[in-house]
């Protein structure tokens, strides 16, 4: 498997007085190794540039997103893609309205700095919503967001799910925005992602593969 590391942007960003390089690997060799180094190789994303997001690649995202297998082909999804940014204020607003007193793991543990954005600022917010009368839909939207994930790295970009989102978009006082998004009745938000162009190239945590037994 070849590799050439092409430097393709570099972002300076605030980490004291250090400044950051960003690269990304382009991949040069056979279309079934590149589909495998794909899935290896994605990370969560939670540094964007300003960037925005392309029709076209949204797009491409977007056909790999509907084009995920669904239980009788149900496609029990409704998805919505966010660049307004009035809209985006307005929903980083709801969460940070939410939040006021609570206690949260990750990245939204830091909702009381100044300037929190609960989608770490990506120029792109992408709503998947869900038929709640499906008893298998959420699975179904599981498998569309692995596609949208992957098919945004594939094509240089960056993503992060946002489960701590999905609480805060159902609540009964923000329904408006649910409205605003033409989102059907009977449905509710099951996951979002933060999507742009990464400025940080992060290494991969632990993965546990005592966790996988092969049963012979």
């Amino acid at each position: 498997m070849k590799y050439i590391i092409a430097l393709i942007t570099v972002v300076f960003f605030l980490f004291g007085c250090q400044e950051k390089e960003i690269k990304q690997v382009v991949y040069e060799g056979t279309a079934k190794q590149a589909i495998l180094d794909n899935m290896l190789s994605r990370r969560a994303i939670r540094q964007y540039t300003a960037q925005q997001v392309s029709r076209e690649q949204l797009d491409t995202i977007m056909k790999s997103a509907i084009f995920a297998p669904s239980g009788l082909n149900k496609q029990p999804w409704e998805i919505r893609v966010l660049q307004n940014p009035d809209i985006l204020k307005e929903v980083n607003q709801r969460f940070l309205n939410f939040a006021k007193g609570k206690e949260f793991q990750g990245s939204a543990a830091r909702y009381r700095e100044a300037g929190f954005s609960i989608f770490h600022d990506a120029p792109t917010l992408i709503v998947i919503a869900t038929d709640k009368s499906n008893p298998g839909a959420k699975l179904d939207a599981g498998i569309a967001l692995q596609n949208i994930l992957l098919s945004a790295h594939a094509i240089g970009l960056g993503t992060c799910p946002l489960g701590t989102l999905v609480g805060t978009m159902n609540l009964p006082e923000n329904a408006d925005i649910l409205k605003l998004l033409n989102i059907p009745e009977g449905y509710e938000v099951t996951i979002n992602v933060a999507l742009g162009y990464p400025a940080e190239t992060p290494d991969a945590p632990i993965r546990y593969t005592e966790k996988v037994k092969i049963i012979e």
